[in-house]
């Protein structure tokens, strides 16, 4: 996914920037926080706190989140996260690397490479500091300043100081086995091919446990077990979510109607997508789209 497309799926205001620079304070109207996000790779650089628990996922690890982290996120490792029982908010900044041409190189820090610690869980101090930097960037944003654009880089240079200066032994990350680690990748890529950004007919599609076991050519409790003990989720939770995520997103951003949509995703009976829906979500889809 690139940042255009990314903000052009977001409900929120958002105003032209250089290098697309925008922040978002975690809200109703932006789920990105609130609930599993696809496993995938962002051609954007993400600074996210988050508040709440999570399960953050890449492909050769897994960081347990208990309160509250900050997470940094660039376009070279896919990931995903799965937030856990409670209440979860937060707020995150995106930009793409024209946002920082001649402005030093994010490259240089830990977090933005690949084998670089990316989540660091925060303690109460940490956290409001944190909070206020967040707090700065926003007011500079909104503001009318010609120079607003260096003070908010200044300040996402303090955010890589202040990961650089956390330890780098992270007692909540664990890393997953190299056959754990490739039957994950091969799920999570096979579930992203159920999904296209054209609209149009598709052939048969794989929407439950036992469809990605058989392709994976496993048992359907050997796939769980990983997924469950590496993800915190099973099979089913892991295909159900991505799903109704894309129902989410036909629903708000096309005009198909809801049979239309439910054939999309594989379901041949649209009582049963609206069952589906309605249990996920409260409401039925028909319902959704007006809200």
């Amino acid at each position: 996914m690139n940042i255009t497309e990314f903000l052009d799926q977001s409900e929120i205001e958002r105003k032209p920037s250089p290098g697309n620079f925008n922040i978002f304070w975690i809200t109703e109207k932006d789920p990105c926080a609130i609930r599993p996000i696809p496993y995938n790779r962002r051609s954007f650089y993400k600074i996210n706190l988050l508040i709440g628990s999570y399960n953050i996922h890449f492909a050769e690890e897994t960081y347990n989140v208990r309160k509250a982290a900050i997470f940094f996120a660039n376009p070279l490792s896919p990931y995903n996260w799965i937030p856990n029982d409670g209440e979860h908010s937060g707020v995150y900044c995106i930009f793409n690397a024209d946002f920082f041409h001649n402005f030093g190189s994010l490259g240089a820090y830990s977090v933005f490479q690949q084998d670089g610690l990316k989540v660091f869980e925060l303690e109460e101090e940490q956290l409001f500091r944190i909070n206020n930097i967040f707090k700065v960037i926003q007011d500079a944003y909104d503001s009318g300043n010609e120079h607003k654009y260096d003070l908010i880089r200044s300040k996402i240079y303090e955010l890589l100081h202040f990961a650089s200066e956390l330890s780098t032994e992270n007692p909540n990350v664990e890393r997953h086995n190299k056959s754990s680690t490739r039957m994950i990748k091969e799920f999570l890529a096979l579930l992203e091919q159920q999904f296209n950004t054209e609209i149009k007919p598709r052939g048969r599609i794989l929407n439950r446990a036992s469809d990605f076991a058989e392709a994976l050519s496993v048992h359907p409790n050997y796939l769980n077990r990983i997924l469950k003990k590496n993800m915190g989720s099973s099979t089913k939770q892991l295909i159900q979510e991505r799903f109704l995520q894309e129902a989410r997103l036909f629903l708000k951003h096309t005009d198909l109607d809801v049979s239309e949509i439910s054939h999309l995703l594989g379901f041949y009976e649209l009582t049963h997508f609206s069952s589906f829906f309605k249990k996920w979500e409260g409401i039925s889809p028909s319902a959704y789209r007006k809200v």
